[in-house]
């Protein structure tokens, strides 16, 4: 019967680490999902918007550290920059690689060849924050885009969240 007892208070300790822990992480997703839904940009062209969307899907889950999200996000850009036209050199080795630091990796110069994408395109609403961490890529620095002045940096996510500046606003 001891065992029992201590076997519940056991599971449920770890339950409740568990669902704190969860709820921070959704609690993160969601304060970016309002602040993006504040400025909300969107561009003329339907397709260059879906990419956009996209690609913010993206730099979101990086910035939360989910794995399965940032996959099936990068996924979902490649089928809309396929459908705009676009051929990403970067874009295929964010879909295949295969956790967040190997996605991160590349992360970088794919949001650079996209910085070109979105310039030459109009925004029919909204503004688009280039924004920058010197600290990434082994002290390199990165580059990366949002909807949000605030910054919440996919290089680091909980480690470093607000490491960067906002370097650009794409009107």
């Amino acid at each position: 019967m001891k065992n029992l007892l201590i076997a519940l208070s056991l599971s449920g300790f770890v339950y409740s680490a568990y669902a704190c822990t969860n709820a921070n992480t959704q609690q993160k997703i969601t304060e970016t999902t309002i602040v993006q839904a504040e400025n909300n940009p969107e561009f003329a062209d339907a397709k260059i918007n879906a990419v956009y969307q996209s690609y913010i899907a993206l730099k979101n889950a990086l910035v939360a550290n989910d794995n399965a999200l940032a996959t099936s996000a990068s996924k979902a850009l490649v089928v809309a920059a396929k459908e705009a036209g676009l051929n990403l050199k970067n874009l295929n080795a964010v879909a295949n690689a295969k956790n967040v630091d190997a996605k991160r990796a590349k992360f970088n110069e794919l949001s650079l060849e996209l910085v070109d994408v979105f310039k030459a395109n109009k925004l029919a609403k909204g503004v688009v924050y280039k924004q920058y961490c010197p600290m990434a890529n082994s002290n390199k620095g990165g580059f990366w885009l949002a909807s949000e002045k605030k910054i919440r940096n996919p290089y680091y996510g909980d480690k470093m969240m607000s490491c960067g500046s906002v370097k650009e606003e794409i009107k």
